[in-house]
């Protein structure tokens, strides 16, 4: 098992997504946070040969330098194990990199950027049918992670935001252990 990134990896990983994103590709670590969650909860197993240009939205990008994409890659393989470790073995304290805007009145949980990450996992490992409740808990992300929902979020107000926070979170954990217990 490969150690958890530093505080200065992520931040370099996070470097790393913005200088070398797109408007198709994954641009935060709460969005790709997010992305591997579901690629940890996936039904099959996605390779990183699949996922990686998912995240670089298509393609792997073109690097300045042979250092930074060793380091895009490497970092990139570490924090998809470490999400997919913490899942593995500590489901029952799992929390999202949710995104956190300040504001006069305090700190922000901002849902939709994780939740999108998660989205676009689900459509790269390909996720077929679920049954009834789980459907009902991948409802609750896409619900922030897919354009077609603004409308609704737009009329959403502050608290009733807040109070998706702990069912998205728990829609993650229980669609993880879901498919767990489907690989088997």
């Amino acid at each position: 098992m490969l150690p958890p990134l530093s505080e200065k990896e992520l931040r370099r990983l996070d470097d790393l997504l913005i200088t070398y994103g797109n408007d198709y590709s994954v641009l935060n670590l709460a969005e790709l946070n997010g992305f591997f969650t579901a690629l940890a909860s996936s039904p099959t197993v996605v390779t990183p040969e699949h996922w990686l240009p998912a995240v670089a939205g298509g393609k792997v990008p073109k690097f300045k330098k042979p250092a930074h994409e060793e380091a895009y890659t490497a970092l990139m393989l570490r924090y998809a194990d470490q999400v997919a470790e913490s899942l593995a073995n500590d489901l029952e304290h799992f929390q999202p990199l949710f995104e956190v805007n300040e504001t006069e009145q305090g700190p922000v949980v901002i849902l939709e950027e994780w939740c999108f990450g998660y989205m676009r996992g689900t459509q790269v490992a390909q996720w077929s049918d679920l049954p009834a409740e789980q459907q009902k808990q991948l409802d609750a992300i896409s619900l922030h992670g897919l354009e077609d929902n603004f409308e609704l979020l737009d009329a959403m107000s502050e608290e009733d935001v807040e109070a998706c926070i702990p069912v998205v979170t728990a829609a993650a954990c229980a669609l993880y252990r879901h498919q767990q217990q489907s690989r088997r």
